[in-house]
């Protein structure tokens, strides 16, 4: 096998630490209420600080909701 010559990639962790601040979970989740309707939640955590970011709760979600929610958290 022929090496490659010149600068080697950088590691994974070197990458994360580059790129933590735009690096994000999102989770949804339903949760009955005490009247049993069931609620929508979604949850945006910021990887940097490990943070909550956002949190969404809904009836009736829509694709449109939660890429408002997203676009308002990432500008």
């Amino acid at each position: 096998m022929v090496r490659k010559r010149g600068a080697p990639s950088p590691t994974w962790r070197s990458f994360l630490r580059n790129h933590a601040h735009r690096i994000a979970a999102i989770d949804m989740f339903v949760v009955a209420s005490v009247s049993f309707r069931l609620l929508y939640v979604m949850v945006i955590l910021g990887h940097d600080r490990r943070k909550i970011m956002r949190t969404a709760v809904t009836e009736y979600p829509t694709a449109a909701l939660l890429s408002r929610q997203i676009t308002q958290v990432f500008p």
